[in-house]
């Protein structure tokens, strides 16, 4: 599919970032957040323009749990307990003119032609502010993080599977391309997953796709394991630790459906992706298009795409409680919508030991 003149495929490298977590009410914010921070740097180890990493998965309900950030050489990052490595990662870029005004059709032109190609973002933006004076209020470049689920596919077919089978299994993948059109890129995963099914064990496809989920934001996983770990000294129990968990859970607005545990056993279901459409939806396959969070998926509901693909989402509850737990889990797909269901349910099975 041709890119749009104003969308640019970029890949970045890897970089030293000093960051400052905050709640961003206005970006008119923006320039005396980022002149705090850059006292904290010599001037001639600010090797950028500064920026903001924006969070999706946040318990923050006003405003935008963000962090502002500038770019620093290796000497000072090194050495500075502010300051850590940004990964190399593949975006969509689109700059947008004239600060914060209209600043939301840039970023819904930007996640459509994404959405139009199929490709997910991670759990985070950037913003980036070619002028430190004026940033939030001059230019900004958009930055749609992709999410990087073929490679993942590649790197955990090879780790479970070893190198042959994930060659035969991964055919064909070089010639998927960012600008690929969405109805190429489904069926080249509906083909991965079917040959998947044919050379793996259940367990073994658990293991492998439940990998190339969505990234947790790590710091939300921080609070589940410090409620488990507080419960759990004060209980010595780890089914009321997970029950403390759940509770924080239907507390805090940084999580989906609260789970419902029976025995050892969690039963996980996600809202509609879109509950408005979910709501006035007149027939089954649009409730279920609403439904659908994948841009891969929903369009393709009735294709043939095997359900063992849904445990990608299974991997997003994965994350979730092993990080809370410190110990593994299994997870199985009790509804899906690939199976013809009309929601997507996960069963989280909890060690018993």
């Amino acid at each position: 599919m041709p890119t749009p003149n104003d969308i640019v495929i970029k890949n970045n490298k890897e970089t030293w970032i000093i960051s400052q977590r905050t709640i961003l009410n206005n970006r008119s914010e923006l320039p005396g957040l980022l002149e705090d921070l850059k006292r904290h740097i010599p001037p001639e180890h600010v090797v950028g323009p500064p920026f903001c990493i924006l969070l999706f998965v946040s318990s923050v309900t006003e405003g935008y749990d963000a962090e502002v950030c500038f770019p620093v050489s290796s000497e000072f990052g090194a050495g500075s307990d502010q300051t850590r490595i940004l990964p190399g990662m593949q975006v969509l870029s689109i700059t947008h003119q004239g600060g914060s005004e209209n600043l939301g059709e840039s970023y819904r032109k930007l996640y459509a032609w994404a959405a139009d190609l199929g490709i997910i973002s991670d759990e985070f933006c950037l913003e980036i502010y070619p002028d430190p004076d004026t940033a939030g209020q001059g230019t900004i470049e958009i930055q749609f993080v992709i999410h990087p689920w073929e490679w993942l596919l590649d790197q955990h077919l090879e780790r479970v599977l070893g190198e042959k089978k994930a060659r035969q299994i991964g055919q064909g993948r070089e010639k998927l391309l960012v600008t690929s059109p969405l109805e190429e890129r489904f069926i080249w995963v509906r083909g991965a997953v079917e040959r998947l099914e044919n050379q793996a064990e259940d367990g073994e496809r658990y293991e492998v796709l439940s990998r190339c989920s969505h990234v947790f934001p790590s710091s939300q996983i921080e609070k589940l394991r410090a409620v488990y770990l507080a419960a759990e000294k004060r209980t010595d129990d780890m089914l009321e630790a997970v029950d403390a968990v759940i509770d924080f859970m239907g507390e805090d607005p940084g999580w989906g459906e609260r789970p419902l545990r029976e025995g050892y056993t969690l039963l996980c279901s996600k809202k509609p992706r879109d509950p408005e459409g979910y709501q006035q939806a007149v027939s089954a396959q649009e409730k279920k298009r609403a439904y659908c969070f994948c841009p891969l998926v929903r369009g393709h509901l009735e294709e043939g795409l095997p359900s063992s693909f849904c445990y990608c989402g299974a991997g997003w509850y994965r994350q979730q409680w092993e990080g809370a737990l410190g110990r593994p889990v299994k997870i199985k797909i009790i509804h899906s919508l690939l199976q013809g269901d009309d929601i997507c349910e996960f069963a989280v099975q909890l060690p018993e030991e």
